[in-house]
């Protein structure tokens, strides 16, 4: 049997399920980091952040047999630590905001200046990204962080976030847009 190290998540996962505590234990310490730092991003709360990655990663193990790997194992935890956390705050996820149009995003992002660099490649100031970051609503910032951050896929997005392909790529459109107009300190509506 190959070593640990070498196993594939599903894997892991299979083993889990026929009871083999170390590959749960490798199959924890490789996705915790990505977990954590989606579940801080969903809820400002260190208390219920760590709650839900608990209970995340206890449903993860409970239900390690019934992965059928039609989505990256990063994915299918995301989405668990997700609903553990929207469980705790029982408040129902993806609902549509008020749309603004994108046209007046785009002019809070800059399009349309002559010689306007691009808002993101000119800041390298970590903190000015993180403060443009946090300054997006919750919708926002999730979708640019599993896209952008996380590198999901556009597929493994929509079945996270329960959204059909079309609808997570309008939403990641606008969540850019406005994201962009927060780093150019532009105003814009949420």
């Amino acid at each position: 049997m190959p070593g640990r190290e070498a196993l594939s998540d599903a894997a892991l996962l299979a083993a889990t399920a026929a009871g083999d505590a170390g590959a749960y234990t490798r199959f924890v310490e490789r996705h915790q980091g990505a977990a954590l730092r989606y579940l801080r991003l969903l809820a400002a709360d260190p208390a219920a952040v760590e709650d839900a990655l608990q209970e995340a990663f206890l449903a993860a193990w409970r239900s390690a047999g019934g992965f059928r790997g039609g989505d990256s194992a990063r994915s299918w935890l995301l989405a668990i630590a997700r609903h553990a956390l929207y469980r705790q705050f029982r408040r129902r996820a993806g609902e549509p905001e008020d749309l603004v149009s994108l046209e007046t995003l785009g002019l809070a992002a800059g399009w349309g200046e002559p010689h306007s660099p691009d808002p993101v490649a000119s800041h390298a100031d970590r903190a000015a990204v993180r403060q443009a970051l946090a300054a997006l609503n919750a919708t926002d910032r999730e979708i640019l962080w599993l896209r952008d951050v996380e590198g999901l896929s556009g597929e493994e997005c929509s079945g996270l976030l329960a959204l059909a392909p079309p609808a997570v790529k309008s939403r990641l459109h606008r969540a850019r847009l406005r994201f962009a107009a927060q780093l150019r300190g532009a105003p814009h509506d949420r």
